[in-house]
């Protein structure tokens, strides 16, 4: 790719860092998801009662629990990323580390964003080109095997929430006597 690795660091991350982390997310999954809402909530009605469901009404269901499957789904992604389901966590835990560990990597380079998010490949490895990183390691949707930011600005921001500054690549160059690879 051209770029070099400038920062490294292992981390458990906490839900607070989490929920900022991927609340972007969040509002995509009300777009998302709305339709797949629609669907379910409508087929539940229809079987539940023995009478015709109109579709508005499906509609207005649906809209009334798009955000609530927004915040299970959301809930889900920060539950895999740190082990501990938001919302059955208490607040004053949400500090914590997490009990999961992650890999963080920073890149720099010329267009570092658009060379990393090829060389992972689609965010669902069923669709991702082969030899990528997530199709090659990636099970679904959810566990797809990395996170790659969408633009210089929210890289800089995921940076900022993971504390990524203070890293520890210079301490596995110093005990690898500058060893480049």
């Amino acid at each position: 790719t051209g770029l070099c690795i400038i920062g490294i660091k292992m981390i458990r991350i906490s839900v607070a860092q989490a929920m900022e982390f991927y609340g972007p997310v969040r509002d995509v999954f009300v777009r998302k998801f709305v339709d797949r809402v629609r669907e379910k909530s409508a087929a539940a009605l229809r079987a539940a009662f023995e009478f015709p469901i109109p579709d508005a009404l499906a509609a207005a269901v649906a809209d009334q629990l798009k955000e609530a499957n927004a915040d299970h789904e959301f809930g889900k992604i920060v539950q895999f990323m740190t082990g501990r389901n938001p919302w059955q966590t208490p607040r004053e835990q949400w500090n914590e580390p997490g009990t999961e560990s992650c890999l963080a990597l920073v890149y720099q380079g010329v267009d570092a964003v658009a060379k990393i998010r090829e060389q992972l490949g689609s965010t669902d490895p069923r669709n991702a080109a082969p030899a990528t990183v997530r199709k090659e390691f990636g099970r679904d949707v959810m566990v797809n095997t990395a996170h790659a930011s969408d633009s210089p600005e929210s890289a800089v921001r995921e940076i900022r929430i993971l504390d990524l500054e203070r890293n520890d690549l210079p301490g596995i160059v110093e005990r690898n006597d500058g060893y480049s690879g």
